[in-house]
This record gives C-alpha cells, structure tokens and sequence, in this order.
C-alpha cells in the first residue's frame, strides 16, 4: 500500500458472510455497499421473499486512507481484498454508482458470467435510473440493460422498462 489512493475496491469474504462483513465495516465506520437483489423462496408452508447478495462473498469498501485497510482487513469474515499484479484492484464510481441505481430501481435482476457481445451504449437522461450509464442488449429475445462489472468479469442484467424502449432505441 506504498501508494495509496482513496477509491472503492473489493473484498472477498467467507460463504455466506456478506451481510455480516457489511456490518462490521460499517460499525469501525468504514463505507462500504453490499449490492442485494430480492428472492421469492418456498418453505413448505409458505413463501418468504428474501435479499441475497448480488454478488455472493463480495463486498465493495471505499477506503480513504491506509489506516482504514489495515483495520478492515481485520474484520471477522473477511479473506482478502481482489488484486491484480499484486496490487489491491480499485473499482471505478462509475461502476458503483450503476450497480446501486439497478439494485434500487430493478426487479428481475440477473448476473450472467457468460461473454455478451458489446451492445448500443446509453446513458439515461430521466427517470428512475437516471445517470446510469449501461448498454442495451438482445438476451433471451428480450432487449435488457446490461451493466458489465469488470472487476468479477460478471454482468448484471434487468428488463428494459417499457417507458425507456420507444425512447433508448431510437437513438
């Protein structure tokens, strides 16, 4: 960490210990954001809806100084940060702020590892996801959002609302 500089990076915890890494950061006052995407799951005797993690045993952590890595590396749960060439691998605010606006406007939300050729790029002028910067793909015979996550090589995809077709295709 000879060079630090304050950005959001990426922390891979144990299974299943998200939320609770979330928390602790939280609790020693280091920002961070656990993308979740709501799941209807069937119990014998009734049906729950539940928040999963979005990215399951990851958590994006914004760190604005050395100090605050030292001490959230030593947060229970948590196994390493993501590195690229021996280096922490930072995460642009572009990325998160796009992640964040389809998690709180989206339903159906689905993460595809799969390669998705390039579609048309926008950025949405109006609404809901206003300021999200996105591409628009055919997947499945239908026109999605496609927000690609390069750091997990993971894109996360959602429904185009009917009041961005008309208006995003005739671009």
């Amino acid at each position: 960490m000879s060079q630090f500089t304050p950005s959001w990076y990426l922390i891979y915890t144990r299974s299943r210990q998200e939320k609770k890494v979330a928390e602790q950061l939280s609790r020693c006052s280091i920002e961070n954001y656990l993308p979740l995407k709501k799941e209807r799951h069937k119990w014998k005797d009734r049906f729950k809806t539940v928040e999963l993690p979005l990215f399951p045993s990851y958590v994006f952590v914004y760190l604005e100084d050395p100090l605050q890595y030292t001490t959230s590396i030593q947060v229970e749960g948590i196994c390493h940060y993501v590195k690229f060439n021996n280096r922490i691998a930072s995460i642009s605010q572009q990325e998160i702020d796009n992640i964040r606006l389809l998690t709180v406007a989206g339903t159906g939300l689905e993460v595809c590892y799969d390669y998705i050729r390039p579609g048309e790029k926008y950025i949405l002028q109006e609404g809901p996801l206003n300021g999200l910067s996105c591409e628009i793909v055919h997947f499945k015979g239908h026109h999605k959002f496609l927000v690609r996550v390069e750091i997990l090589q993971r894109s996360i995809l959602m429904d185009v609302p009917a009041i961005y077709i008309g208006e995003a295709l005739a671009q």
